[in-house]
This record gives C-alpha cells, structure tokens and sequence, in this order.
C-alpha cells in the first residue's frame, strides 16, 4: 500500500499542498522503504510512522493485536487530525486505514479511499461505508465476485506508480547492470520484501536449462534480503549470467532491460509491467485472501501474462512457459501489447484531482 500513497503524497507536495503520510513502519521493510520514504520528506512529505510489529498468524490472535493497534492509531489520528485540521483524508487500505477513516469520519473530513488490487482488501470491504468516493486502479474482472460498494462513487483512477518507470533506455539499463543489452534478459521479481517460493523455483528451474540457454540468457533477480547466497550458488553453478540484489530503488531500471518477468502478483508489480509493456509468468503470493491470484486472473484475462498455482508450481512448468515467451518474440509483442491495455499512466494525476475534488480546491 505504500508506494501508491507516497507517490500521490508527492504530487501533492508538488502542488504546494500540506501534506502528512501515516504508514505502519516496521523493522522488516529494511533499506527500500527508508530510501523512498527519506526522498518523500526531502520533496516536502510530512512523515507519521507508526511502529509496529507484524502481526501473528493464528486468526484469533492476530484479531486482538489488530484491535490492540486500531484503538492505538486512532488516539494518534485523532490527535494528528485535531492539529493539521486536513481538507481531506486519501486511505490506501490495509488495517491502518480503518482506524484513520473512522477518526476522519467522526471529525466529518470527506475521505477517498483507493484499492490497489483486482478484488477489494478486508479492511476496504469494512471501509465502503465510511468513505465518500472510492478509487479503483483495474476494471472489475466479471469472473471475480466482488462485494457491493453499497452505493458509494467509484471512480476509475488506476494505480499510482513511481513516475520513472518507462523513462530508462534499455541500453543504460544494461550498462548500470554490466549485462549485455541485445541478450534475451528475465527479470525476476518477488516484492518488496523477496519470495523465497519463487526464488528457490527459478533456482531449481537453473538446472534444467540447456548449455544454448545458458548462452543467450541474462537475469536480473531481486532475491530480497534473506536468499542472496542460494541464488549466487545457483547462477554460479549452472553459469548463468545474472545480476543479483536483495532490492532495487530504482525499478525503472529493471524494467527498461526485461523481454520476460518472472514475479508475484501484487497490484503494482502489475501497474508497472503493464506501464513498460513486460509479458509477465506470475505465482501468485497464495495468502493474504488470495488477492493476489484474482490480480493475476485479470492479466491473463486480457492476454499479458500466464500464472501457476504456487501449490502446483515446478521448476519443470515454469521451464516450459519461460521457454514458451524467450522463443517467440511475436508473442512476448503480443502479450506486452495486451499488458499494456492495463495501464494508467495518469493514475498519479486522476487521484490527486479526485482529492481536490473533494476537498472542494481546484488544481489549477
């Protein structure tokens, strides 16, 4: 949820707004977020963190710590709200949301709410109720049941993404990357934090390449801060070219090199491979209310990208369909072409005309 929010926070800085972002800030966000966040605060973004730790798996338990940490952030947004008297609230979802929405609503302060995913989050199901105007960022997939909004506005805004993406030559891609910019290149994405599901499949996958494979493709491959030493092994073992970091700030960079992505589904993991035109194999992240694998529906509805169950995932399917797209550049054309059908590029803009909206400011 917080890279929408920090890049609609930063066009309303921009726009010569006050503006304050309240985020959960957690010790496993690691350097990606505190990069990000610290080039927020110096373009003007106001920073509320509120520390906390993940929260327990068992369903029992993690309902007390979220009612534990709702009744904390709403003493603090009521507290932030009475001093900043804002014009409007933009909630991202997640269960921060809730408590700040219901402490806008008490205090009357119009609020929009955005989704990022194909299907609406639990807490953006709750906050439907609440809220004035609701933000989709893709089209309702009719094969996906989606709860009603109980007639609240929604509006097709699409999904902020950083505004670099798209804007890096493939060539300086290759060259930050000391890759070879005519050579076939996969790019391996599991989030922000890593997927060791999908860094141990394309690890195991390495195994099965053929020695023509081995010479004509490149990867770039975000492993996240804990498989760094397994994908090493595996690239050295199988003498594969690859480029390896546990993150990558600048993901403009990645993109422009990519002919394939391997990745999860996250919604803007999808927003950014449908900006840059990347056909996409997706394993979708499975929990989480299998959101994840409704955004991927939607994708392979349109013809972008193909995903595996990650309860069927192999190293052997995943092969298959990574030999499928590096061989046939017609269809990786094709499926970039399809992907791209799910892009917004105004999505940043639309959102922030929506706050002003309801703040009842103009733009201009």
């Amino acid at each position: 949820h917080l890279i929408p929010a920090l890049e609609v926070s930063r066009a309303l800085a921009s726009a010569q707004a006050w503006v304050g972002l309240l985020y959960p800030q957690r010790a496993s966000c690691g350097g990606l977020m505190e990069e990000l966040l610290a080039q927020a605060q110096a373009e003007g973004v106001r920073l509320y963190p509120l520390a906390c730790r993940r929260p327990p798996r068992a369903r029992l338990l993690r309902r007390a710590w979220e009612l534990w940490q709702g009744a904390s952030v709403w003493d603090i947004s009521q507290r932030l709200l009475a001093q900043a008297r804002p014009d409007v609230v933009a909630a991202f979802g997640g269960w921060c949301s809730v408590p700040v929405v219901l402490a806008a609503r008490s205090r009357s302060i119009p609020v929009l709410l955005h989704e990022q995913n194909v299907q609406l989050g639990r807490a953006n199901r709750f906050l439907v109720h609440w809220v004035n105007r609701v933000a989709l960022s893709f089209p309702p997939d009719p094969a996906v049941h989606q709860p009603s909004l109980n007639g609240t506005p929604r509006v097709m805004t699409g999904l902020p993404i950083r505004s670099t993406i798209g804007a890096v030559s493939r060539e300086e891609a290759a060259r930050q990357f000391g890759l070879d910019p005519g050579a076939l290149t996969i790019v391996v994405l599991g989030g922000s934090q890593g997927s060791h599901a999908v860094n141990r499949l394309v690890c195991e996958m390495l195994e099965g390449v053929s020695d023509q494979e081995r010479r004509a493709w490149q990867v770039v491959h975000l492993t996240g801060p804990r498989d760094g030493a397994m994908a090493h092994r595996a690239y050295g073992a199988q003498r594969v070219r690859a480029w390896m970091a546990p993150h990558l700030t600048d993901m403009a960079l990645a993109y422009a090199a990519a002919d394939v992505a391997i990745a999860r589904s996250g919604a803007s993991t999808i927003a950014e491979l449908a900006a840059a035109r990347i056909p996409a194999i997706f394993v979708p992240y499975p929990y989480a209310g299998a959101h994840q694998r409704a955004n991927a529906q939607l994708v392979e509805s349109v013809g972008g990208g193909v995903w595996l169950d990650e309860a069927d995932a192999t190293p052997a399917k995943l092969l298959s369909l990574v030999r499928q797209l590096t061989a046939d550049a017609r269809l990786r054309r094709v499926m970039g072409t399809q992907m791209c059908t799910l892009a917004r590029p105004q999505a940043t803009q639309r959102v922030v005309e929506e706050l002003f909206g309801l703040a009842g400011r103009s733009t201009n």
